[in-house]
């Protein structure tokens, strides 16, 4: 039996092209230290698997044109959102370190600045 490959679609190489994209702009885990300040376009969003499950990650692009990929809690979630975070939006990050809710439970404390585009 003789296997006739496929045809490319045009949609295909469209796919291919943008997956090459996200590869290329993957980034660095960014792992602050408190004090430590994150400025940078953000640039996108991804939702990613992990031991916890499914949580999301935003990609900022910083001077050096350098990606650099920041898990995003509940906090910095309802922070970003507030302040209507898009695509193109500056974003100032400051790490305040751990911080403890009314709850008791132990959260990353951000201070969060969007200068719209």
């Amino acid at each position: 039996m003789q296997v006739t490959p496929k045809i490319m679609m045009p949609d295909m190489a469209n796919r291919i092209a943008a997956l090459k994209q996200q590869v290329e702009t993957a980034g660095e885990i960014w792992q602050p230290a408190p004090g430590d300040s994150l400025v940078g376009v953000f640039i996108g969003h991804q939702k990613v698997a992990d031991l916890y499950g499914e949580n999301y990650q935003i990609l900022i692009q910083y001077e050096t044109n350098a990606v650099m990929v920041v898990w995003v809690n509940q906090w910095l979630s309802n922070n970003l959102n507030t302040q209507k975070a898009e695509l193109g939006d500056l974003i100032a990050l400051k790490f305040l370190g751990q911080k403890k809710s009314a709850a008791g439970r132990s959260y990353n404390a951000y201070t969060v600045i969007v200068s719209k585009s």
